[in-house]
């Protein structure tokens, strides 16, 4: 995850799966308030022409993963919680305008990042393990 001045913090190779995975679990968090919508009401919508060739989506959480991120995200301490929805849920307002307006600058900003990753992919993985 690369951002505008080093906002974010470096991620050791033992948090790349948990990174990924709350890449992955921002999207769904971002997608699931989209309604999915018919392309015309009376039934008259034509595909365009160079619908075969538009790239995939990416791949999403299945419910039962996006409930575990999310509980697993509910038990992060609220600092550490606050800067991992900033930097992973995907918003039309900037990430360093987030954090300025949160009064967070980009030293604690990697620091949250880092033991806010760490706390929810250890969580994860006990609530994982334990069922």
């Amino acid at each position: 995850m690369a951002l505008k001045q080093n906002l974010a913090a470096e991620i050791p190779l033992d948090l790349r799966e948990a990174d990924e995975l709350l890449a992955k679990y921002g999207r769904w968090a971002k997608d699931r308030q989209r309604y999915e919508r018919c392309g015309s009401a009376e039934g008259a919508y034509k595909a365009p022409p160079n619908d075969d060739d538009r790239q995939p989506k990416m791949p999403t959480l299945t419910l039962s993963e996006a409930m575990a991120c999310q509980r697993a995200l509910a038990g992060v301490p609220q600092a550490e919680r606050i800067v991992l929805g900033v930097l992973y849920i995907p918003r039309k307002v900037p990430v360093e305008v987030q954090l300025r307006r949160l009064n967070v600058p980009p030293r604690l900003s990697r620091e949250r990042h880092l033991s806010g990753l760490r706390m929810w992919w250890n969580r994860l993985r006990l609530r994982v393990d334990m069922h």
